[in-house]
C-alpha cells in the first residue's frame, strides 16, 4: 500500500499553485501527498519540507 507523506508549503512566496495536486497550497499548509508526489515536491527544497517522520 503506497504511503502518504505530509509536506508543508515554506515557500517565500506565499501561497502556491501546485498543478501536480490540481489544488492551492496555502503558505504554511500542512498537506498530506502520496509518496510519488512528494518525492517531486520535496525536490523543491526552497517550496517544501516533509512534517515528521524520517527521509
Amino acid at each position: 500500500m503506497a504511503q502518504n507523506i505530509k509536506i508543508k508549503n515554506i515557500s517565500p512566496l506565499g501561497d502556491l499553485d501546485v498543478p501536480l495536486l490540481g489544488q492551492i497550497v496555502k503558505a504554511g499548509q500542512t498537506i498530506s501527498v502520496p509518496q510519488a508526489a512528494a518525492d517531486k515536491l520535496l525536490a523543491q527544497a526552497r517550496n517544501f519540507e516533509q512534517v515528521g517522520g524520517n527521509r
